[in-house]
């Protein structure tokens, strides 16, 4: 509640991973990696790029933790629902797709500049992760 977590109406689910997940690994100085996966289906008149970055400045803009927030907005591109997320651990079985590229991300800080897709992504090195959030 002291974050001032706020997110967009077009965020589904919210998975907490990396070393302040439940890896619960972190050091004193570790950020916390927060994926909000959305539904992408832009406003009339709005292009994909608008409503992912507007997605990603409701939550920044808003953040006032003392941790930084290492965001990223993933979307579905192999349209499998992204049910990988909802597990804990990786299990090959849960993905019909092999768990690559399945997603693509939106990021606009630690070096990354917009959309990635096709970049090789793998959804098992996101573990161990928790849906911490879902839209009712």
């Amino acid at each position: 509640m002291s974050s001032n977590l706020t997110i967009h109406p077009s965020v589904s689910r919210i998975i907490l991973h990396g070393s302040r997940g439940p890896a619960n690994s972190y050091r004193p100085d570790s950020d916390i990696d927060l994926s909000l996966i959305v539904d992408v289906q832009p406003a009339a008149g709005q292009t994909d790029t608008e409503l992912l970055r507007a997605v990603w400045e409701t939550t920044l803009d808003h953040w006032q933790a003392g941790i930084e927030l290492d965001l990223a907005i993933v979307f579905d591109v192999a349209k499998c629902q992204l049910k990988c997320f909802d597990q804990t651990t990786w299990t090959m079985p849960s993905c019909g797709k092999g768990g690559v590229d399945c997603f693509g991300l939106y990021k606009i800080q630690k070096g990354f500049g917009g959309t990635v897709i096709n970049a090789g992504v793998q959804v098992k090195l996101m573990y161990p992760c928790l849906k911490i959030w879902e839209r009712g």
